[in-house]
């Protein structure tokens, strides 16, 4: 057992990430939640809570727009999402592994979306859900898709930038050791033996890498970090949404376009043969004074 608790950071490298993401998640709520109880009437908000407010507002924009007013409620949820990948990100820049760069995450996150589909969809639709299965049975298979999609474009996007930043560090730490250690180090660690630059002094001492990849983990931590979090947030209430209004509803609102178009012809016909009589009475009337 001990042994076992020793290695836990080998097993599951993405544990502390998970983890912590939840604290500081759960920490910043709570400091909101105190913060925003406490302020009297015409006090001026703090820098924290006017940033708060605006993200909140943001978020909840976001799910009204997506879903509708009605699903208001949806904002924590969302928020939750949103949050939970881009911390996970942000606390990457500390050399921990992102929670996203594990698909048991991502596959977890994935399964709760599609579960949501299901639970919208049922809800507002009632078995008329089921219709679409009746009309193409492909979508019996097809259903799944959104697990795939959701779970797979998040933990490649993150995956992918982890091992881009890790073969570069791997690269760069070869070329230090090519070119400031002499030419029986840089055989021996260009050579099988890639752990032998652990055994100097500069090993330590990554300038390279210190002076070139802060950049790219700005831009694959903080920046797709962000991206990331928007797009599955998005992605999920789309599902919600497309599954609370169904496929049914697009053919009422396309019925009531055809009727509309259809009442403006009949309109405008109308308008012209009052036209017509207009000036016929017109004509008739001029030949009367004459």
């Amino acid at each position: 057992m001990s042994q076992l608790t020793e290695n836990w950071n080998i097993i599951t490298p993405q544990l502390f990430s998970i983890v912590a993401t939840l604290i500081i998640i759960c920490s910043f709520c709570i400091t909101y939640n105190v913060k925003i109880r406490n302020i009297k009437e015409g006090e001026q908000l703090s820098g924290f809570l006017v940033l708060t407010e605006s993200f909140i507002t943001s978020i909840e924009n976001m799910v009204v727009t997506t879903m509708g007013k009605k699903f208001r409620h949806l904002t924590p949820y969302a928020m939750y999402i949103f949050m939970y990948i881009l911390v996970s990100s942000v606390i990457s820049l500390l050399g921990f592994e992102p929670l996203t760069s594990s698909y048991t995450v991502t596959l977890s996150m994935a399964i709760v979306s599609f579960i949501g589909i299901y639970y919208y969809g049922l809800r507002y639709q009632k078995f008329l859900f089921f219709i679409k299965f009746l009309h193409n049975p492909i979508e019996i298979f097809t259903q799944f898709v959104p697990i795939l999609s959701l779970s797979f474009r998040l933990f490649g996007n993150m995956i992918a930038g982890s091992i881009i930043l890790g073969l570069l560090y791997g690269a760069l730490i070869n070329a230090e050791g090519a070119i400031f250690g002499h030419r029986g180090m840089a055989n021996e660690i260009w050579g099988s033996d890639f752990y032998a630059q652990y055994k100097y002094w500069w090993g330590g001492f990554n300038f390279i890498s210190v002076i070139m990849l802060p950049w790219l983990h700005l831009y694959f931590d903080l920046f797709d970090g962000f991206i990331q979090s928007i797009v599955f947030t998005m992605l999920t209430l789309s599902y919600w949404s497309n599954a609370k209004d169904g496929e049914h509803s697009e053919k009422e609102s396309s019925n009531e376009h055809d009727h509309t178009r259809k009442a403006k012809k009949i309109k405008a016909k109308e308008i012209k043969l009052e036209a017509k009589e207009i000036k016929s009475k017109g004509k008739e009337m001029a030949q009367a004074v004459q």
